[in-house]
């Protein structure tokens, strides 16, 4: 392990792990697990970590605990793709594994490692940093916003039926056995560029994947269905496991949808139409779907589909105001000049914001100019709520009316629409 650079207190070190030593990753991970009130890694979810963490960066804080060297404190952090509005992926580093002992709380470790990874990564050229906050209140002083947001679903198949007008299921579906997961992946790539909050699921997330099990993406009562339209080419599919709850001989199965990905409409229907007809099962409950999903606006009978709680989950963190706001596209035209504020001194600028109509693409997505300027603002926004609003899923009159910006509500207006996105956005993939 080598030390980082970073100043200590004297009795905390700061090391970075070798994602290759066992030994190391070990006395990583029991903390880790710990913080998250998992069990003691085994020897097998320490080989799962092993292929999962290779190539990223992990942080630890060391104490002297009782004569013994112990951590006490970690941070995991790599380089992803995440989705911009009208523009695709752009590189973001994504920080996860944030986590510190009960017994070192309120001593600053998780400000020193999670300061020095955003100006590592500013320093690198990202623009944007990412993270699932486990819990909210901590994230918002470092300059995260939330900035996706999902729902969870309960379809009564007893209800579903489709609309004769909508798309129709062409193609064909097909169980894809255990491993098999190179179309897939291929499936996934295509739909995370396709809508805002899209992230990058790499080779490790996919042979992860396919270690089907307890714990796994999918258990040991888990399937997996491939759509593919009707050249052959594959478009969407569904990972599902199935539990059983029927008393005597009354069927009452239910399918825990884990994931469903489609690039076209007829491809998802096709899905949610397979996933309903499932014999013995009564409903599909799904975790982390999309708020805006499609489903109910093809049935008949919406209300077959009753959405749960709508909870966040992406926060971005921007680490460079200009470059952040030059990365997307915006389908409204107009010019605001913002400043940013930011309580870490990392990203804080005054930036003229110019959409012109003149600039629009085929696709109707504008490219702005982005510059920065001494001129007085027309609003003032900290960079966490920037993070919010950078991808279309939060309101900026919205954060006006809650005094979270400072702007006359035209300006708030103004900035709600050159924000607005066609869908919202959406991440399905836990990192």
């Amino acid at each position: 392990m080598q030390h980082t650079g970073l100043p200590t207190r004297p009795e905390f070190r700061l090391t970075q792990v070798d994602p290759d030593d066992r030994e190391a990753l070990r006395a990583w991970a029991v903390p880790s697990r710990t913080s998250f009130l998992e069990a003691a890694p085994t020897e097998e979810s320490l080989d799962d970590r092993l292929r999962e963490v290779r190539g990223h960066r992990l942080t630890a804080v060391h104490d002297t605990v009782a004569g013994e060297d112990r951590v006490v404190a970690t941070l995991r952090t790599f380089d992803s793709e995440l989705t911009v509005p009208g523009a695709g992926p752009v590189d973001v580093d994504a920080v996860s594994t944030a986590t510190v002992l009960p017994t070192h709380r309120r001593r600053g470790l998780l400000s020193r490692m999670l300061t020095a990874d955003l100006e590592r990564a500013r320093a690198a050229g990202h623009a944007l940093a990412v993270l699932i906050a486990a819990e909210a209140p901590i994230y918002g002083r470092f300059g995260f916003g939330a900035a996706t947001r999902a729902t969870s679903l309960v379809v009564d198949h007893a209800r579903v039926a489709f609309r004769p007008d909508a798309p129709a299921a062409t193609g064909s579906l097909e169980f894809v056995p255990a491993g098999r997961t190179e179309e897939l992946a291929a499936v996934h790539d295509a739909a995370r560029r396709q809508r805002p909050g899209g992230l990058l699921r790499d080779a490790a997330w996919w042979e992860a994947a396919g270690r089907r099990g307890e714990g796994r993406w999918l258990g040991t009562r888990g399937h997996v269905v491939l759509h593919r339209d009707d050249d052959g080419i594959p478009d969407g599919y569904a990972a599902y496991d199935v539990t059983d709850e029927s008393v005597g001989r009354v069927p009452n199965g239910t399918v825990h949808l884990r994931d469903l990905t489609a690039t076209t409409p007829s491809a998802y229907r096709a899905l949610w139409e397979f996933l309903a007809s499932i014999d013995l099962v009564r409903v599909t409950r799904a975790a982390d779907r999309p708020v805006d999903e499609l489903l109910p606006h093809l049935l008949l009978d919406p209300r077959a589909v009753q959405t749960g709680p709508v909870d966040d989950f992406v926060w971005l963190r921007v680490l460079d105001v200009p470059g952040a706001l030059a990365a997307r596209r915006y389908l409204g035209c107009g010019t605001l000049v913002l400043r940013v504020e930011d309580p870490l001194g990392l990203a804080g600028a005054t930036v003229r914001l110019h959409v012109a109509a003149q600039r629009c693409g085929a696709d109707g997505w504008v490219c702005p100019e982005v510059t920065t300027t001494d001129a007085e603002p027309d609003v003032v926004l900290p960079v966490a709520e920037l993070g919010s609003l950078l991808l279309g899923g939060t309101s900026a009159v919205a954060l006006q009316r809650a005094g979270r910006i400072q702007a006359t509500p035209a300006a708030a207006h103004a900035l709600a629409t050159l924000m607005a996105t066609p869908e919202q956005p959406w991440c399905p993939t836990w990192f």
